[in-house]
This record gives C-alpha cells, structure tokens and sequence, in this order.
C-alpha cells in the first residue's frame, strides 16, 4: 500500500495520505482500535501511546510523534483495515 508520510505546513505534525482520496471505513478502525473520539467525518484513535485523527477521506494525522516508523507501522495498520480491499495499494 503507498501512502506518504510528512511533516505538515505547520511542522506541529505528521500527516500520512494516500496517493488518492478513498473513503475510509472509520466504523472498521473503530472496532480495532482504542478511540479517543468518534464522529461522523473522523475519529481520533490511540496506538501504542500516540493519537492519529484519522479523516474518513484517507488522512492520518499524528500528533506529537516523531518516531516515523511507528507512525509508518500505524498508517499501515489503519489503511488496511479501513480500506476497501480493491483500493489496497500494492508497492512497487
């Protein structure tokens, strides 16, 4: 699955997106995950002691973390279980 991983505009951040907008199944990652908060067009879920704001368009946002391979492994994580399974992005 591609997706980018990047320090926001505000640098406050780390922003993961995938190549494309795609609807994300927040009612699938909320059955896996801890949830800080849930509405209709996000969820806010903790993963190993970090909050991502998960957008029910396809961007995670990670809040006050550096570490970026746990970000890459929670991004991984998330898309596969939010992503329809025709829209899981091989790598190359």
């Amino acid at each position: 699955m591609k997706f980018t991983l990047e320090k926001c505009k505000t640098k406050a951040a780390y922003s993961a997106k995938l190549p494309q907008r795609v609807k994300l199944d927040l009612a699938a990652i909320s059955k896996k995950f801890n949830v800080v908060l849930d509405t209709k067009i996000l969820l806010v879920i903790k993963e190993q002691e970090v909050e991502v704001i998960v957008h029910g368009y396809g961007e995670l946002m990670f809040k006050e973390c550096s570490d970026v391979k746990l970000m890459e492994k929670i991004a991984k994580k998330v898309y596969s279980i939010g992503l329809p399974q025709d829209k899981i992005f091989k790598k190359k």
